[in-house]
């Protein structure tokens, strides 16, 4: 890992020069980048259309500028598939009105109305099991709720062997899962201290910093790592990189 380099190369996926300027303005803390980043991925504009990654952005730029995360359903017109989703999620209950916007879902957004579908049956452990295949095939067919949906399935049933190759074969289309990757590695490294999860940790917040979608928690995560494994002479590491890092880890508002 070359910490004295400015840039990080995205190897794993192809995004214009523009993009990829932006990305390195959004690693240095410039906050206008990550909302410029949020729209790119709505748009598809210079890299793969995301709504996932568009909210890891702008989730990014909230925390930097005191916005709230219902701001990024402005961004798209009523009646929209984005829209309808987190209408219907943000409901309290499955009523006639959340009904009618999943029939609506069904129609513009099939593979998420199917994953919502599935959600809605994983009650009990026998049923979540199914509702985990269902997902799996909605992901197949496009579906971003179904990612979620697992990984959060797998983080309240415990099964950290089943949530640990979830994150990391997710991580691969959606770069923001490596934070709760590293973070999942750095409890294992406290229930064995094993430092080799430590590096892994590391590794992990580094690959979501690539795409500029190092969050204030996980930017101070990996600033207080650097300076208490530093301290031990267990880690080495660059001043101007942790600078880099405090930056990222305020927020500005």
């Amino acid at each position: 890992m070359d910490l004295d380099s400015p840039n990080v190369e995205i190897k794993t996926r192809a995004v214009d020069q523009r993009v990829q300027n932006l990305i390195q303005q959004a690693r240095q803390g410039d906050v206008e980048a990550y909302n410029s980043l949020a729209l790119c991925y709505r748009d598809g504009d210079g890299v793969e259309k995301s709504w996932l990654n568009m909210i890891c952005m702008y989730a990014t730029y909230s925390q930097k500028t005191g916005g709230d995360i219902e701001d990024v359903v402005e961004l798209f017109d009523e009646g929209h598939p984005f829209r309808l989703l987190f209408e219907i999620m943000d409901s309290p209950s499955f009523n006639e009105e959340v009904e009618a916007k999943l029939e609506r879902l069904k129609q513009s957004a099939p593979a998420e109305a199917k994953a919502i579908d599935a959600a809605k049956r994983a009650f009990t452990m026998d049923e979540a099991t199914v509702a985990m295949n269902i997902f799996r095939e909605a992901e197949d067919e496009g579906s971003e709720l179904a990612v979620i949906f697992q990984a959060i399935y797998y983080d309240e049933a415990k099964d950290k062997t089943g949530q640990e190759e979830c994150l990391t074969r997710i991580a691969e289309k959606y770069p923001f899962f490596n934070l709760l990757l590293g973070e999942l590695y750095v409890m294992k490294y406290g229930e064995c201290e094993d430092f080799s999860y430590i590096h892994k940790a590391i590794d992990c917040y580094y690959k979501a910093d690539a795409y500029g979608m190092l969050i204030p928690k996980y930017a101070n995560a990996l600033w207080g790592m650097y300076d208490y494994f530093g301290q031990k002479g267990m880690l080495e590491y660059d001043e101007q990189e942790v600078e880099r890092l405090k930056v990222l880890a305020k927020r500005t508002y």
